[in-house]
């Protein structure tokens, strides 16, 4: 998803998620052509924005249990290779308030992509990232299943390589 600044993407993966309603249309999740309660939506995608708030107080450790309680781990994630890869590993024992914007940027990405689920949301998924982290970030996504559905907003080419369905948000304004 594609637009200038201010132009509505973060709040359509907002509307798409349920976390914000919508002023006007529809939205709708099917699965297997079996429409969901928007109380379900939550189980079937895993959301990564840099303005989502981590607990400040949990360690990286009770970050990752109190995620994955809630959330299913991917079958063909080794997580202690993924905090390893992005340099977290050291840092377990540490709290999130204590972490720079890019650490925790790279907390979200891992749990978000680490979760199995048949959507990702990403809205500016690079964002706070050093090149180290771009380049992690890239590595990942690539990855992903290919059964796997990513909706990215962002503006910036390197946060959506080889993506060639593009929607501007602008032309529908």
């Amino acid at each position: 998803i594609l637009g200038i600044n201010g132009s509505g993407k973060s709040t359509l993966l907002k509307m798409i998620s349920g976390f914000v309603g919508k002023t006007a249309g529809k939205i709708s999740w099917d699965l297997s052509n079996n429409a969901l309660e928007i109380t379900t939506w939550h189980n079937h995608f895993a959301y990564c924005a840099p303005y989502l708030e981590l607990v400040d107080s949990y360690t990286l450790k009770e970050t990752i249990d109190f995620h994955f309680k809630l959330k299913c781990q991917r079958a063909d994630v080794e997580l202690s290779d993924w905090f390893q890869e992005t340099g977290l590993s050291e840092h377990m024992d540490k709290p999130i308030n204590l972490f720079s914007s890019g650490m925790q940027q790279r907390t979200k990405l891992i749990l978000c992509l680490a979760t199995d689920v048949p959507v990702y949301l990403l809205d500016e998924p690079c964002s706070n990232l050093d090149e180290s982290g771009i380049n992690w970030y890239q590595k990942k996504l690539s990855g992903l299943p290919n059964d796997k559905t990513v909706i990215i907003a962002s503006n910036q080419p390197y946060e959506y390589p080889g993506f060639t369905d593009e929607i501007n948000i602008t032309n529908y304004k």
